[in-house]
């Protein structure tokens, strides 16, 4: 057999190569359905509540406040950094484009499954109630100053650190063995250049 017949007969054949492009098509197009049915799944199953957050900012050119509305889909979940429950807010599509609250909205003035927010100050949502009159205008009121209980959580967050520290009594029992072994090693490093 010539040098010719054996490099033809490790290239891929026409056939199988094409054949190959078809799998891997619709196994792309298999994976992307698939992982597009879980993250569905995963939305109706974690996400529950409707949010709506009302922003407001001074306007330049009009004495009035212009406001910005941002509306979504809202869910309980645990925080990976503290593990300690959040209400998060995904108001699009984006994986940046979501808000996690530390502070969990009471169920006493959601509507339905809806609940509101207001922003205070930057960075200071805190839920509001919706007055509904007959006339059919709508009034949100802030259901409390959001400052103080983030401060109360601040402390509690710094108090879990100081119990959950690393410096348990065999940790200290190692480290000052350790200590009283280097110490021992360089007394009689010193003692015997010494004699």
């Amino acid at each position: 057999m010539s040098v010719l017949g054996k490099l033809t007969g490790f290239a891929p054949n026409i056939e199988s190569f094409g054949a190959f492009i078809k799998i891997a098509i619709w196994g792309l197009v298999l994976g992307i359905s698939i992982s597009f049915i879980i993250v569905s799944i995963r939305n109706r199953v974690k996400y529950k509540y409707l949010a709506e957050i009302f922003k407001k900012r001074q306007s330049i050119n009009e004495e009035e406040p212009s406001s910005s509305i941002y509306g979504g889909k809202a869910g309980y979940f645990i925080d990976k950094k503290t593990k300690r429950t959040v209400f998060r807010i995904k108001y699009g599509v984006m994986p940046w484009q979501k808000i996690q609250l530390n502070k969990l909205p009471d169920p006493t003035y959601m509507i339905g499954n809806k609940v509101y927010y207001q922003q205070l100050n930057k960075d200071n949502l805190v839920q509001a109630r919706l007055d509904i009159d007959w006339e059919g205008e709508f009034k949100l009121t802030p259901v409390e100053d959001d400052l103080k209980t983030m401060a109360m959580q601040d402390i509690q967050d710094k108090m879990n650190i100081l119990n959950t520290s690393k410096l348990t009594p065999i940790t200290i029992g190692f480290i000052v063995m350790g200590l009283i072994i280097v110490s021992g090693i360089v007394v009689f490093y010193f003692l015997n250049k010494g004699g």
